[in-house]
């Protein structure tokens, strides 16, 4: 190697150790402090602030937020000291206590397993729970399924209080009218929702409500030339499937002879069928 290039090499070994060893010193510069950002006190956030970072939970407090419709700081009395490390979220979140009573009792105490969303207060999805649960707050209706059994005592309450607590749902969603142009509004004058299989029977009811279940036996009354074709059905069947005893109408008929009548102690072994009695021509 010349001695040239062994000059020319020397230099370049220098030039680049003087570049390295000014890296770390422009890397440590820092700009000039201005005193001036943090002159004053910084002041409480709006609401409209709190809203601009978590929008989510201000439009839930707008819409649904019922009663927890006030400021943010009263129940958010420790905000943005949420360190992951200390996996403090739970100590700086509020608690249902700080305002509220056990107000279910001391049975239902997680507050947040049916009220999941604390901004929207007002909407409370209920629970795929058994009928207890429920009825520990809703006693009546309990009782009534209970008391009662039918396919709706089978259900679990959220079949259909499904869309959120308090709803009521549409007949129609589960079942068809007892004829074509029958309006669900009238369902429970017969059938109360808890009691569905206890069925009152009022003197006005539309009959053709019968020929839903009795398709065999509406179309020979509806059909029939004899006087019974001009009584409704509710006038004989005061309760649901209770069947009359001809007597209660027609006390003795005092063309029958006392030797017919316990000969014949059955009515319709001679008059055969009460919806379409037998008549002369």
């Amino acid at each position: 190697m010349t001695r040239f290039k062994v000059i020319l090499l020397a230099a370049a070994f220098l030039s680049l150790v003087g570049t390295a060893a000014t890296v770390p010193a422009q890397q440590q510069s820092l700009p000039q402090a201005d005193a001036a950002l943090y002159a004053s006190e910084p002041q409480p956030l709006t609401l409209d602030q709190c809203g601009q970072c978590h929008p989510g939970h201000f439009r839930d407090i707008k819409q649904q937020g019922g009663k927890h419709q006030f400021d943010c700081r009263e129940c958010h009395t420790t905000f943005h000291a949420y360190n992951p490390r200390k996996d403090n979220f739970a100590e700086i979140m509020p608690d249902c206590t700080q305002c509220h009573s056990p107000i279910h009792g001391d049975k239902h105490n997680q507050c947040l397993s049916c009220h999941s969303n604390p901004h929207a207060a007002i909407k409370a999805p209920t629970l795929a729970g058994v009928l207890n649960y429920c009825a520990d707050c809703h006693t009546d209706q309990g009782m009534q399924l209970s008391a009662q059994p039918s396919k709706h005592t089978e259900l679990s309450c959220d079949n259909c209080h499904h869309t959120e607590h308090g709803s009521i749902p549409f007949c129609s969603e589960c079942h068809q009218p007892h004829f074509e142009t029958q309006a669900f509004t009238g369902c429970a004058s017969c059938h109360p929702v808890h009691q569905p299989l206890a069925i009152p029977f009022a003197i006005d009811n539309d009959l053709r409500t019968c020929s839903g279940c009795h398709n065999d036996i509406y179309p020979k009354w509806q059909q029939t030339i004899s006087k019974h074709g001009q009584v409704g059905c509710t006038e004989c069947h005061t309760e649901h499937k209770k069947i009359p005893e001809c007597s209660s109408c027609h006390g003795i008929p005092p063309a029958h002879s006392k030797t017919m009548l316990d000969k014949f102690p059955r009515c319709l072994d001679c008059h055969l069928d009460a919806h379409d009695l037998p008549t002369k021509n």
